[in-house]
C-alpha cells in the first residue's frame, strides 16, 4: 500500500491584500492662523508682522499661515502673492493657503505655492487683528445665550499645585480651574471656562475648540497672552489699570474684551 503525504500549501495573498492602506484623503476644517491683508502696501505690513510676531514668537513659529484677501476688495486684483508668500516665511511662518483669491490671481496663488481656500473662515488666530479692552459690562439680557459645551463635558479640571514654566494644563472637553500660580512660559487651556484664582503670568487659552461662549476668569493679571476661540489679546494690548487686578475676558464681536471683576 502507497502511503499518501499530505502537503500544507500556505495560501498567498496578493501584494495589495498584504499593504496597509498608505494614506486616508479628507475633508477637514483645520484651525489656521488667518493673515487678513488691508493694505498692499507689503513693506508696511512686513514692518507691523515682524513687530507683532516678536511679541511671542514661539506662539506664530511655524504656525500654518491662511491669506485672506477680502478687506482688500478690487485691490487684491494687483497683489504680488509671491512677495506676500515670501513676508510671512520670513516671519517664521508658513503661508498654506490664500482666501477670498480673485479669478485672475488663481495661477500667481498656486505659483506661489499656495492652495486656494474655498471654506468659511471663523474666529481665528489673526495676526492683524487688534483687540480692544472694554470697562463696561455687555448687555448679556439681550444677547445671544452662551453656547454649551460639547456633550463630552465633565465637569473641571483642577490644579492646585503652580503651572511650571514650559508646562502645558490642557482641559479637553472641560473647564479649568486653576488653585496657584501660572508662572511665565506655562500655558493652561481649557475648551470651556479657564478659572485662575492666583496670579496669572503665561498664557491662557479658553474655548480652544471654538467655543465662543467660553470665558477667562482671572484673580491677578499678569499674562503673557490671553486668548478665546483663537482671538486673542497679548500683553502689550492688555491696558495697565487691568494688570494685577481681578480681571474676567469674553468674546464679543469676534474680538477678546477685558472687563474688571
Amino acid at each position: 500500500m502507497i502511503g499518501t503525504q499530505s502537503v500544507r500549501v500556505a495560501s498567498r495573498a496578493t501584494p495589495e491584500a498584504r499593504r496597509p492602506e498608505p494614506f486616508e484623503l479628507k475633508g477637514t476644517m483645520a484651525s489656521f492662523t488667518v493673515l487678513r491683508l488691508k493694505s498692499t502696501d507689503l513693506e508696511l505690513v512686513e514692518e507691523q508682522l515682524r513687530l507683532k510676531t516678536a511679541q511671542l514668537p514661539s506662539l506664530f513659529l511655524d504656525a500654518p499661515v491662511l491669506i485672506d484677501v477680502a478687506p482688500l476688495g478690487d485691490e487684491a486684483a494687483a497683489l504680488p502673492l509671491a512677495d506676500v508668500a515670501r513676508l510671512v516665511r520670513a516671519c517664521n511662518m508658513i503661508p498654506v493657503a490664500v482666501a477670498h483669491v480673485p479669478d485672475q490671481l488663481r495661477a500667481a496663488a498656486v505659483d506661489a505655492g499656495l492652495g486656494v481656500w474655498r471654506g468659511p473662515i471663523s474666529a481665528r488666530i489673526r495676526a492683524g487683528a487688534e483687540p480692544t479692552a472694554r470697562t463696561t459690562p455687555p448687555d448679556l439680557a439681550h444677547g445671544p445665550p452662551a453656547p454649551s459645551l460639547p456633550a463630552g463635558h465633565g465637569g473641571p479640571v483642577v490644579v492646585t499645585t503652580p503651572v511650571r514654566g514650559g508646562q502645558v494644563v490642557y482641559a479637553q472637553n472641560n473647564d479649568l480651574v486653576i488653585l496657584a500660580p501660572v508662572n511665565p512660559g506655562a500655558q493652561v487651556i481649557a475648551d470651556g471656562h479657564l478659572h485662575v484664582y492666583a496670579p496669572m503670568r503665561g498664557r491662557g487659552v479658553a474655548g480652544a475648540q471654538g467655543l465662543p461662549g467660553a470665558r477667562i476668569f482671572c484673580q491677578k493679571l499678569e499674562a503673557e497672552l490671553l486668548a478665546i476661540s483663537g482671538a486673542y489679546v497679548m500683553a502689550d494690548e492688555i491696558p495697565a489699570a487691568m494688570r494685577g487686578r481681578a480681571v474676567q475676558v469674553y468674546l464679543e464681536g469676534g474680538e477678546c474684551r477685558l472687563q474688571l471683576l
